[in-house]
């Protein structure tokens, strides 16, 4: 069974993360998914470290990024383990695989808490966080 959706996750090392779900993933439901974020962390900085998918670097993405207060930093191509969100996508497939679901919504659901459950282990990015943001330990 295939659904109609992309999932879209960040996961925040400090503050709240998010999971949201687009039929598309282009330039406009990026900056959705970024309005998403900021909505769900209204103040302070935000630092997103993404991939080179061709949406992120999109102009209407950066334009809107930068209106947000969101910046990207963006990782070498081919090198996801310098993403603190991969571990958490790599349990959250693993808690799916056993499950069968009864319908799509049941799906989406499951996997809204089950992204909501990981996403509060800092455990995922323990080693990311001590290599390039060592004091963020200190804010959790």
């Amino acid at each position: 069974m295939t659904f109609p959706w992309r999932s879209i996750g960040f996961y925040a090392l400090t503050g709240q993360s998010v999971i949201t779900f687009k039929k598309r993933l282009v330039k406009e439901t990026i900056v959705e998914a970024l309005e998403e974020i900021r909505e769900q962390n209204p103040r302070g900085r935000i630092l997103l470290v993404a991939d080179n998918y061709g949406s992120h670097h999109a102009k209407l993405t950066q334009q809107r990024a930068d209106e947000l207060g969101i910046e990207f930093v963006f990782i070498p191509p081919y090198s996801p383990t310098l993403n603190a969100i991969e571990p958490l996508w790599k349990d959250l497939k693993r808690d799916i695989s056993p499950e069968i679901f009864d319908d799509k919504d049941n799906f989406r659901e499951f996997l809204t808490e089950t992204f909501h459950r990981l996403s509060q282990q800092v455990s995922f990015a323990s080693d990311w966080i001590e290599t390039f943001l060592p004091d963020v330990q200190k804010l959790r």
